[in-house]
């Protein structure tokens, strides 16, 4: 077993942290990813206290640390009153050395993920090459790669599925990916412009409540960053023309300044979770097994902690030892990540999409009070701060424990 690479498909930040963490423990690993560079997205840019205890270890989160943000202060505001609740992180000082949200967005932990593994002799990027087809073996599977240059097959004793939400490996098992896609499309766009010189009293994290055009603003050590809700009426084009996207950030930030953009995104979202996380020696982790508002940040740090969690099993299984038990440790595995998909990441970023979506003006009172109370209370502040940050999923549940 331990001669043969583990297959990992997905260049993303989920797979190349699951290869990352298998390669430092001697693990060879071969990551099949069907576009010719490792995924350029911008989009998640959150990496929470929990993420970076986990990831210390590897030294990625000293690099992050080098090349991210610190916010510790996170915003709740309404689109014409102002702030009606802050959280400071500084609360989790006793309870992490991370008290804060680091802003660093994903591509430039894929990129440093990337340079890694390209220097690693057990890691091999294969880039152009698709997965098409996958067999279950009696020790093993059996992967079908589709390249420019023709077809060839891989056999690993484990195939790991972390190519995304459409993901070609969960499809191949035919596992159903239940829940619902949000009616709203969601526009994210970059520019240079400080929006602090606007809004003197934004903090690098801000929810911005509003009925018909609820705003996400953030800072990210590249830009600043709106994400907001595309009306129905309007075509993708038509969103994403200059005019639009001027007189939206204007809106945003009372002015007639002319924003140059740096980055535009269009995407729909979803709050989904894969009917099972494996079949077999294929196991599913990432955006292939779970995917969730974007309100929270939390889709990249649960990702990640599914890489965290599948490597140290993974390397339990491949050291040999007569008393590992594969089909408990995928188990543990399946039943934990997804618990915490359901019961912690999509509480969050649920509760984190009514605030600023909420169209009744009573109801969007309610939540808001509701939030401020919290805020405004030092103890129930913090344990709001343990959960977002995932620090309480991970205390409840653990990472990679054994069976």
């Amino acid at each position: 077993m331990q001669q043969e690479p583990i297959v990992i498909v997905g260049a993303g930040p989920v797979g190349l942290t699951v290869a990352e963490i298998l390669a430092l423990q001697n693990i060879p690993v071969i990551v099949l990813e069907q576009h010719d560079m490792p995924s350029p997205e911008w989009r998640a840019s959150t990496f929470h206290a929990a993420t970076l205890e986990l990831l210390e270890a590897t030294g990625l989160s000293c690099e992050l640390m080098a090349r991210g943000l610190i916010a510790d202060k996170i915003q709740y505001r309404d689109r014409r009153t102002g702030v009606y609740a802050e959280f400071d992180t500084n609360l989790l000082k006793n309870d992490t050395k991370y008290p804060f949200r680091l802003q660093c967005p994903q591509s430039t932990y894929v990129q440093i993920l990337a340079e890694r593994l390209q220097k690693r002799p057990l890691a091999d990027l294969r880039f152009n090459s698709a997965l098409i087809g996958l067999e279950q073996e009696s020790d093993g599977v059996k992967a079908i790669v589709q390249t420019p240059e023709g077809m060839y097959t891989l056999h690993a004793p484990f195939l790991l599925g972390a190519d995304g939400a459409k993901s070609a490996v969960r499809k191949q098992l035919g596992i159903s990916f239940d829940g619902m896609t949000f009616e709203e499309r969601l526009l994210l766009v970059g520019t240079p412009v400080p929006f602090d010189q606007f809004l003197p009293d934004i903090t690098y994290v801000n929810y911005v409540s509003d009925p018909q055009e609820f705003l996400f603003i953030l800072r990210v050590p590249e830009a600043w960053r709106l994400l907001y809700s595309v009306p129905a009426t309007l075509s993708d084009e038509q969103a994403m023309s200059d005019e639009q996207i001027q007189g939206t950030l204007r809106r945003a930030l009372h002015t007639e300044h002319y924003f140059p953009i740096v980055e535009q995104m269009i995407y729909r979202f979803h709050q989904r979770v894969a009917a099972r996380f494996y079949d077999s020696r294929v196991v599913l982790l990432g955006d292939a097994a779970h995917v969730n508002s974007p309100f929270g940040g939390l889709g990249l740090n649960s990702g990640i902690h599914d890489a965290v969690d599948l490597s140290m099993r993974l390397a339990r299984i491949l050291a040999g030892a007569q008393s590992v038990d594969i089909e408990a440790e995928l188990q543990t595995y399946a039943q934990r990540r997804r618990q915490v998909a359901i019961q912690y990441v999509q509480n969050i970023s649920g509760r984190n999409t009514r605030l600023i979506a909420e169209q009744d003006p009573q109801e969007r009172l309610r939540l808001q009070q509701e939030l401020a109370d919290e805020a405004n209370n030092p103890e129930r502040a913090r344990q709001w701060l343990l959960r977002s940050s995932l620090l309480t999923s991970v205390r409840d549940q653990g990472i990679g424990v054994a069976p």
